[in-house]
């Protein structure tokens, strides 16, 4: 009975890992993206750069992580989601792995 709820969740987080992991890494993309324009901007347009730099000054005058600049924040998120992607596809591919020794097991 205990071997079969096991089988159970493994089974339903089996089913639904694709699509939690594919909207992980559409997100976490799409945040490293905005992360990326945000280095690029703040490299290249001055008066971008002059208002990033006193963002930063007042996010570290008010030692307050919500007053950095909105693309650092973005940026930051996207790593983390990101590093949240890459267990999630381990985790697919060890189920996988498991089921296919299951199978030769069983023949």
């Amino acid at each position: 009975m205990k071997i079969e709820k096991i089988s159970d969740g493994l089974d339903w987080l089996h089913a639904r890992l694709p699509r939690a992991a594919r909207w992980t890494f559409r997100a976490a993309a799409v945040l490293l993206a905005i992360g990326m324009i945000h280095i690029a901007a703040a490299a290249l347009i001055d008066g971008y750069t002059a208002r990033v730099l006193e963002q930063y000054a007042r996010a570290e005058a008010e030692r307050s992580i919500l007053a950095l600049p909105l693309g650092h924040i973005l940026g930051s998120v996207g790593v983390i989601m990101l590093w949240l992607w890459v267990p999630m596809i381990l985790t697919r591919l060890l189920l996988g792995l498991r089921a296919r020794l299951w199978r030769r097991a069983g023949q």
